[in-house]
């Protein structure tokens, strides 16, 4: 999962008497053991970011609510176009609308989705008494940009998966993860409640993280950026930005190494952005 949720959940909450049980996205053993006995809350991130890796949202949500647990989900990677939970079973949907919501890479924001009930009863009061508030600016800006984002997703999901395709038996790539892909562990599943396999795949190089860095700085149209979701392709290095506050123990139990690039895929001519991977791959492997 993103490393400040993970940061969250096992640091965070611990310290104010909340205990947290880990479980691995597609272990179903795991999850009924975890659900065997009264719960709060499930939280689940799906695709998780930046590896794709995919939990089965209905098997979870039913399994949850018999233990009387609320489930929110983080659909940030899916977005609300190619993945919608709350038809899937569960409570409580969350986004950073800073990514494919605004998708432009404009503003701050983020967005809680539930029954009317949840968000009368328990985020509005929250909000109310400890002041978290967006401008008015911002939420017209968000606004404005819903407006597109279907579009947009819908483009950039597609691109995502062309280029997944053309890179995944590339010479200097070890693996692609991309939901859409056969190779994806998890690819039916995903197939089953998604309608797109998303705008960010994760791309594992056959070299050390001074050629990935060199590999990154030889791009030439897409931006090097920790954002995703954007109008423009973004590339980062999850282990030294997103993910350096985690140990290399809890990356390497992510399946992230000092290799893994994770690309945001834009709104860009896709044979574009095709001819720069493959001219900055050429420079340096």
């Amino acid at each position: 999962m993103f490393s400040s949720c993970f940061v969250v959940l096992t640091e965070s909450l611990p310290g104010w008497g909340v205990e947290t049980i880990l479980v691995e996205a597609d272990d179903k053993d795991g999850w009924r053991q975890a659900l065997s006995e009264p719960t709060k809350v499930v939280f689940i991130e799906t695709p998780s970011n930046p590896l794709g890796e995919i939990t089965d949202i209905r098997f979870v949500s039913e399994l949850a609510h018999k233990v009387g647990a609320t489930v929110i989900v983080d659909n940030v990677m899916a977005s609300p176009v190619l993945q919608r939970p709350l038809e899937l079973g569960a409570d409580v949907v969350m986004y950073s609308a800073t990514k494919h919501i605004d998708g432009q890479g404009r503003v701050l924001g983020g967005a809680i989705v539930g029954s009317l009930d949840y968000i009368k009863n328990h985020v509005i009061p929250f909000a109310r008494h400890t002041g978290p508030a967006m401008s008015a600016f911002n939420a017209w800006v968000l606004l404005k940009s819903l407006e597109t984002v279907s579009m947009r997703v819908e483009r950039m999901w597609t691109s995502a998966f062309e280029i997944a395709q053309k890179f995944e038996k590339h010479a200097a790539v070890e693996h692609v993860s991309y939901p859409w892909l056969k190779s994806h562990k998890q690819h039916e599943l995903a197939k089953k409640q998604m309608t797109g396999g998303g705008t960010t795949l994760a791309i594992t190089l056959k070299g050390s993280q001074e050629q990935v860095f060199a590999f990154m700085n030889a791009l030439q149209v897409i931006d090097i950026s920790n954002n995703l979701g954007d109008s423009k392709s973004l590339i980062t290095h999850p282990s030294s930005t997103t993910h350096r506050r985690l140990s290399p123990e809890v990356q390497a139990s992510m399946g992230i190494t000092s290799s893994t690039v994770r690309l945001s895929v834009g709104l860009e001519n896709p044979a574009d952005l095709i001819r720069d991977l493959e001219q900055a791959l050429a420079s340096v492997f």
